[in-house]
């Protein structure tokens, strides 16, 4: 028992500086990502995103670990950003429509409440159509899509029919039209 102690005590933990090569990098972080140990993963893959030439193929997937790594440690803007880099600078990667869905799903998560400032939303509806535009007709991934855009669309709504509401109790009456007419010509 007490050999054991003294060993995990002498045992410095994970280090970037141990590995010399990227592909060895890359390994030990996909070893701490598979160990759930997501601070050492995002700190190997966001080492590997500076440091791969622009025409690895690891780097690709050293963006899609960094951004799944933040996404378990609920840093989803982080998360969105990492897998937005992968369908800006890797359009045809087999990655690619993954990444764009998951970025809007990110983008999603940060908008928690309709009554919330809706930028996040918006963000994750243009994130849910560029996904459509670039990889509808060709992705799997489509059909989930077209269906997880449904409620941040829904969210806008119920948005706009309470600010109609807000306007309606105090007698502005145009103010309240408006968002009324907006909510049934849009949703």
């Amino acid at each position: 028992m007490a050999l054991a102690v003294s060993a995990a005590a002498c045992h410095q933990g994970f280090q970037l500086k141990r590995y010399t090569t990227n592909e060895e990098l890359f390994r030990a972080g996909l070893r701490e990502y598979q160990r759930k140990k997501w601070d050492n993963a995002v700190a190997a893959f966001e080492k590997l995103t500076i440091e791969l030439p622009a025409r690895d193929s690891l780097l690709s997937r050293s963006f899609w670990y960094l951004a799944s790594a933040h996404q378990h440690r609920d840093e989803f803007l982080l998360a969105a950003q990492s897998f937005s880099r992968i369908v800006e600078s890797f359009p045809d990667d087999t990655l690619a429509d993954d990444a764009a869905l998951e970025a809007a799903r990110s983008y999603k998560r940060l908008w928690r409440k309709p009554s919330l400032d809706p930028s996040y939303g918006e963000t994750a509806l243009a994130s849910y159509q560029t996904m459509l535009g670039l990889y509808g007709d060709t992705s799997p991934l489509a059909a989930q899509a077209r269906k997880e855009v449904a409620e941040p669309e829904n969210w806008f709504a119920i948005k706009n029919y309470h600010a109609g509401l807000y306007y309606y109790r105090r007698h502005a009456w145009d103010s309240a039209i408006q968002y009324f007419r907006y909510v049934l010509d849009h949703w």
